[in-house]
């Protein structure tokens, strides 16, 4: 069975150190394997530059704080960095992806959200995990969003093998159009009341089919539920505020949407990115 591994984002910041110091041991925990990039934008520096003794100083530097790293186990290179450190994930077929929201990339600090963090997202096909606050990798109530495609319940099912001991609460959003329009399209208030019933109905319906059909081992603590959605990312944290959750994970598409990064970027808790 292949080995779990982490591969950590790091830029020689402070803040990027705390963020190396929780992924290490989240992958301890996991009986896994920690690897570190450091991309050296190949923009900022002439053709000159010695990318060998980049790479012996920056890991020197870094054992010694953390002297369990080993050498072959840090990677730095030369390039883009959505590209670089994408394509050293898929090189080491990484479980994982962690970054911070702070440091000289500016990882989620400079723009909120700022576009380093975006491409990488777009880029890599693993999974990516944003820590926005500084705690434990060590996640109680995880939310869910889910669309009941076959590709979110895939996620689910990861996010299930990462997490095995966390509660996990899905939540299916759904949207009632007609709330800005009743008058306008003639409504009495009892075809609006029977109408939004039975939108909430099937919502719940299609929702609890779906927990069903995912089949997760007996010890995976889990729940589904429907909520009635602005789809306004602004006020997502307000429409979930009655359930209690320290990470938020969402599946996205290959181009991933808007939403999805304006969820990512309001989100006060750490957000995990699954394709």
């Amino acid at each position: 069975m292949k080995k779990f591994t982490t591969l950590v984002a790091i830029d020689f910041s402070k803040s990027c150190y705390a963020v190396l110091a929780k992924a290490l041991d989240f992958t301890q925990k996991m009986n896994g394997e920690l690897h570190v990039v450091h991309v050296v934008e190949s923009s900022f520096f002439s053709k000159k530059i010695d990318l060998d003794s980049i790479k012996e100083r920056g890991f020197n530097e870094l054992i010694k704080n953390f002297s369990v790293i080993k050498k072959e186990n840090y990677h730095c290179v030369s390039g883009k960095i959505k590209v670089e450190i994408a394509n050293t994930a898929k090189i080491l077929n990484a479980n994982v992806i962690i970054m911070g929201n702070s440091g000289e990339t500016h990882f989620l600090n400079d723009l909120l959200m700022g576009s380093h963090t975006k491409e990488i997202i777009k880029y890599a096909q693993t999974p990516v995990l944003v820590m926005k606050i500084d705690h434990e990798i060590e996640y109680q109530n995880i939310l869910v969003l889910t669309d009941l495609s076959e590709e979110s319940a895939s996620a689910i099912k990861k996010i299930a093998e990462f997490f095995p001991n966390s509660n996990i609460n899905l939540i299916n959003l759904f949207y009632l159009p007609l709330d800005n329009r009743i008058n306008t399209y003639g409504f009495d208030e009892e075809d609006v009341k029977e109408y939004k019933e039975s939108v909430e109905k099937q919502s719940r319906k299609n929702i609890d089919a779906f927990l069903k059909s995912l089949a997760l081992p007996k010890n995976i603590k889990i729940t589904a539920s429907a909520i009635n959605s602005s789809l306004n990312p602004k006020l997502f944290e307000e429409e979930v505020a009655d359930i209690g959750h320290d990470l938020l994970a969402i599946h996205a598409t290959q181009n991933v949407s808007f939403f999805a990064f304006d969820i990512l970027e309001n989100s006060a808790v750490d957000v995990f990115v699954l394709k």
